[in-house]
């Protein structure tokens, strides 16, 4: 799951690539969505997964570091799970728009349509979109603060979702993109092996 959601977010990128990252239905669209759309499924099952780094003995604490941690790990989740909806939901508006458009002009003038709506480009189109990477860069850290994982594991997140976010603003189609995609990936699939092998502990023991 930690290694599929970021794979998948790479390949959605890749399938994209022979029609240039533009808004075309067909194939290539469908395929790229349809792939995404299942990263962001995995991406919030991950954020459910985050709730194993409090341990029973973390949840009998009511002050002190342990429940300044706890407070940061909610929020992660929540930033994980509401941000993977929001993009599960663009996906699937992309998807059907995608199915019924004949052609790119009429597939742009569906999204006018969504994006009309008082709300929802910022909600599933920009900033609600965008917070999952948020969440991972917090959960990532908490992670490493906790001892659950390295914290070069946790760069390796940080550092890839820096570099995306970095690239994205010279255009979706940068050759920076991918290369972020394939570091946060490493970063996430890295933390879930040391999640996996690293029994939860109290957080000061």
């Amino acid at each position: 799951m930690f290694a599929a959601a970021p794979a998948c977010f790479l390949a959605g990128w890749l399938l994209m690539r022979p029609i240039g990252g533009q808004a075309e239905p067909g194939g290539w669209w469908t395929a790229a969505h349809a792939v995404w759309l299942a990263g962001f499924v995995m991406f919030a099952a991950m954020g459910l997964r985050f709730g194993g780094l409090i341990t029973a003995d973390d949840a009998g604490a009511a002050t002190g570091p342990t429940a300044g941690r706890r407070a940061v790990l909610r929020a992660s989740v929540l930033l994980v799970l509401l941000s993977s909806l929001a993009n599960v939901v663009q996906l699937a508006l992309d998807l059907v728009g995608g199915f019924r458009a004949a052609d790119r002009a009429e597939l742009q003038d569906m999204f006018g349509g969504v994006k009309d709506i008082p709300g929802a480009e910022q909600l599933i189109y920009g900033v609600g979109a965008q917070l999952v990477f948020v969440g991972l860069v917090a959960f990532a850290i908490l992670a490493a603060v906790a001892r659950r994982a390295e914290a070069w594991t946790a760069a390796l997140v940080t550092g890839g979702t820096v570099v995306l976010a970095v690239a994205m603003g010279f255009g979706r189609n940068h050759w920076l993109v991918p290369v972020g995609m394939t570091v946060l990936l490493a970063g996430l699939a890295v933390l879930g092996g040391q999640l996996t092998r690293r029994p939860a502990r109290a957080a000061d023991s």
